[in-house]
């Protein structure tokens, strides 16, 4: 009998599905109130699926970056909760919340270009 191989792999498969539901999350049941808005950039599963990693960044934020990702850290067993009674998978993997300063990076080089462009 010959089985399909996916065209990607299964951590892969998950932490797509991971980055849905966590998105879901923050968007409807985070309590931010007009203080910013925090969006998942990326989801890292490791391959044995015994741990995820959340990257997120925010954007128009008044609350310090160590608060929220102590915030949201502590959010991260019941999201796993979440996560379980969503997907399909008999190892549901520990979350982890990490700040994502890629976009801050991104206009740091921006405003370093225009300012050689400027010149």
């Amino acid at each position: 009998m010959q089985f399909q191989k996916r065209p990607y792999k299964r951590h892969d498969r998950l932490s797509k599905q991971i980055k849905i539901i966590c998105s879901n999350f923050l968007l409807k049941d985070f309590p931010l109130e007009g203080r910013g808005v925090i969006t998942v950039t990326k989801v890292k599963v490791t391959s044995d699926l015994g741990s995820a990693k959340i990257y997120y960044s925010v954007i128009d934020n008044s609350i310090s970056k160590k608060d929220l990702n102590i915030n949201l850290n502590k959010k991260s067993k019941f999201l796993k909760g979440i996560i379980g009674r969503k997907i399909t998978s008999k190892k549901i993997p520990e979350i982890t919340f990490c700040f994502d300063d890629a976009i801050e990076f991104y206009d740091k080089i921006d405003r370093i270009f225009s300012k050689i462009n400027n010149e």
